[in-house]
């Protein structure tokens, strides 16, 4: 019997989970995509010239998801190859090689943003360094705590850290929700799978609509690493699993499968 997965994902992340599905070699689980967020970058930003234009004097930026790294490439910015100031989170790492051409700094950190704070905490005079953290601004969303306690964080450091937004994420539009509600009901979902928390914020706004038109929706939801579930809880979500693995979507389908 073939176990569908809904998976919330933003539209540039499908062929990646289509990739992990192939390579899984499963053939009973069929994934379903329905977008819950959309990001879109700001390339015309005067922030962002700001940040082109000032480049070489920071010592670290820190890229918070696979959407800065593409915005820093079709920034204008030429790279070094011996540039060692980029930091991406987990796989991010990859697009960091294959977008700016150089090697990304801090490798070995915990592929999560409070990993980036832990790897700074050993750098030399870290209050001395200028710190420049690329993020989306959001739009029928609210600013996940997972930034909000990264920023923080970062704070007590006593670096100078300047956030630059550089792309925005939005919501499902709520005239869509009786398509994703159709969708989920004629599809006969067997778990929903989230990877972020503006996701999360999403799908419980998505129940509550549900439940007031009496359609509620009892599917076991699934999560991509703590982080993410520390956001669905915050959004009064019920997480059946949480991937203890969040290095890659290899390893969040190969967490789906053992759950299903």
């Amino acid at each position: 019997m073939v176990k569908r997965i809904f998976i919330t994902a933003p539209e540039a992340y499908q062929p990646r989970f289509v990739d992990a599905f192939r390579r899984s070699g499963s053939q009973g689980i069929n994934p379903v995509f329905m977008p819950f967020i959309c990001t879109i970058p700001m390339l015309d930003s005067a922030e962002l010239q700001e940040f082109v234009d000032g480049y070489s004097s920071y010592d670290y930026v820190i890229c918070s998801s696979r959407m800065a790294v593409s915005v820093l490439a079709k920034s204008g910015i030429v790279f070094s190859t011996t540039d060692k100031r980029i930091i991406a989170i987990g796989k991010d790492q990859e697009a960091v090689r294959s977008m700016l051409h150089v090697e990304p700094a801090m490798q070995d950190a915990e592929p999560s943003m409070m990993g980036i704070v832990e790897a700074l905490k050993h750098v030399e005079c870290i209050s001395s360094k200028k710190i420049a953290v690329l993020l989306p601004t959001f739009v029928g969303l609210p600013v996940p705590s997972t930034i909000t306690n990264f920023m923080e964080a970062l704070a007590e450091l006593k670096a100078c850290v300047t956030p630059v937004y550089c792309y925005r994420t939005s919501a499902l539009c709520e005239d869509d929700y009786p398509k994703v509600l159709d969708m989920l009901s004629k599809e006969k979902i067997n778990a929903i799978a989230l990877t972020s928390g503006g996701e999360a914020f999403v799908l419980a706004c998505l129940l509550r609509y549900a439940e007031a038109q009496g359609k509620s929706i009892d599917v076991p939801i699934y999560s991509f690493g703590p982080y993410t579930t520390k956001c669905a809880c915050e959004a009064g979500l019920t997480i059946s699993g949480t991937s203890p693995h969040f290095h890659s979507f290899d390893d969040y389908v190969q967490f789906l499968m053992e759950m299903l």
